[in-house]
């Protein structure tokens, strides 16, 4: 069970890497590739061991997201020119891209939340009707008893 669990973690890693790889030598398409196919390879994998999950698939579609809108800020919202010196010119298409990207990329993360939401309520709503069973009522005192059913039928009995 663990070298499954090891084997889809490995191709995460490898996957991720040639991302991030791609993404240093300014190759976005390439890693756009690398990220997809390893998302799309991992997912195989887990339907075919049937180790797939569907709470660790929504967080590694999340992250996988965030990780490109970073990307994409990062190569098409932000660009250094040369005057003045160290000067940074923010482009709106690249942020805006970006902020898209981080928004869907919400999604899975909300849908996981509104889910396990629902489930603590309906097991909320489970407990209340389980049935309360009533304690047994004290008696007071050595010399009194609790009337049984025929005592009460008879009338012949002291309220106390």
């Amino acid at each position: 069970m663990n070298l499954k669990k090891l084997a889809g973690s490995l191709i995460l890693v490898i996957g991720v890497f040639a991302f991030i790889l791609s993404i240093y030598k300014n190759h976005f398409n390439f890693a756009l590739i690398y990220l997809t196919s390893t998302l799309i390879l991992w997912v195989l994998y887990g339907f075919l061991l049937d180790t797939f999950d569907v709470r660790i698939f929504a967080w590694i579609i999340s992250v996988s997201g965030f990780l490109v809108a970073f990307s994409v800020f990062i190569m098409f919202g932000i660009e250094e020119v040369p005057y003045p010196v160290g000067a940074i010119v923010f482009h709106s298409g690249g942020f805006a891209g970006s902020l898209g990207i981080g928004l869907f990329s919400l999604f899975p993360i909300l849908i996981l939340h509104q889910m396990s939401t629902e489930k603590t309520e309906e097991m909320i709503d489970l407990g209340k009707n389980i049935p309360v069973e009533e304690p047994d009522p004290e008696v007071w005192g050595k010399e009194w008893e609790i009337a049984s059913e025929d005592d009460l039928k008879s009338g012949e009995f002291e309220a106390g």
